[in-house]
């Protein structure tokens, strides 16, 4: 998010510009491996920029959907976490930095041990809460809170276990207020498919079948915009199969 106008850093270096606005266009298109080629260029010409380094991070997690192999999705998502934290060691302040952050420690979690898990969980809530404070009209930090609840209310006794270990406390969460998080979402970005799937996703756990169907349907009925839509909408129609 630009202030009182002034561009980003690696805007000074003409070279570094110009890769970033390429990259920007071939995420538009969801090339995920050009565009992270592109931001890589860009990089070596403007090093240790925030906003580049956020775009990385970006592509990397994006590029998880385009491998079938465990071991290639985890190197691509501990990828986008190195990224990811070297955007907010260089801007703190990043609002964006902030949420890929969150979501990268997300992307990472699923191939770590369950302390690990909950470790991460709780860094995904934090740096969510950072970007929020920063840029309070990020319909998509909305929805990693809402998805953080969504998986909080719903632990197993191991990552229960786990969670107190980390937390102390096992932090209040719940579907319901997931289902806020993921409203606001919708609110700020009503075409963003995710949103309404998740949210569909949340009611069928508080047990709302006509508030599910009405949500995972209003999801699949959306064109896909995003690289993961394909992937979300499998989700979705899973869930409305066990309504």
């Amino acid at each position: 998010m630009l202030i009182l106008g002034l561009a980003p850093a690696w805007a000074a270096d003409p070279g570094a510009a110009e890769w970033v606005r390429k990259g920007d266009a071939l995420d538009a298109q969801l090339k995920t491996a050009e565009a992270l080629a592109a931001y890589v260029q860009a990089d070596q010409l403007a090093p240790g920029n925030a906003d580049i380094l956020r775009r990385i991070a970006r592509e990397q997690s994006l590029s998880m959907v385009d491998t079938t192999s465990k071991e290639e999705k985890r190197k691509r998502a501990e990828a986008g976490l190195d990224a990811a934290r070297g955007a907010v060691a260089a801007d703190p302040g990043n609002a964006l930095a902030q949420l890929a952050l969150a979501i990268c420690y997300g992307r990472v979690a699923p191939f770590t041990d369950n302390k690990t898990k909950i470790a991460y969980s709780k860094l995904v809530k934090e740096h969510t809460e950072k970007s929020l404070k920063l840029d309070p009209r990020n319909d998509y930090a909305y929805h990693v809170l809402g998805a953080w609840n969504y998986e909080l209310a719903g632990l197993n006794a191991l990552l229960r276990a786990a969670a107190r270990l980390i937390y102390g406390e096992i932090p209040a969460a719940s579907y319901e207020v997931a289902v806020g998080h993921f409203l606001k979402a919708i609110e700020l970005a009503p075409n963003r498919v995710s949103h309404h799937v998740e949210l569909g996703r949340t009611y069928a756990a508080l047990g709302k079948k006509e508030l599910a169907k009405a949500a995972l349907e209003k999801g699949l009925s959306l064109p896909n915009r995003e690289k993961d839509d394909p992937e979300t909408k499998g989700r979705g129609r899973e869930a409305l199969k066990g309504l």
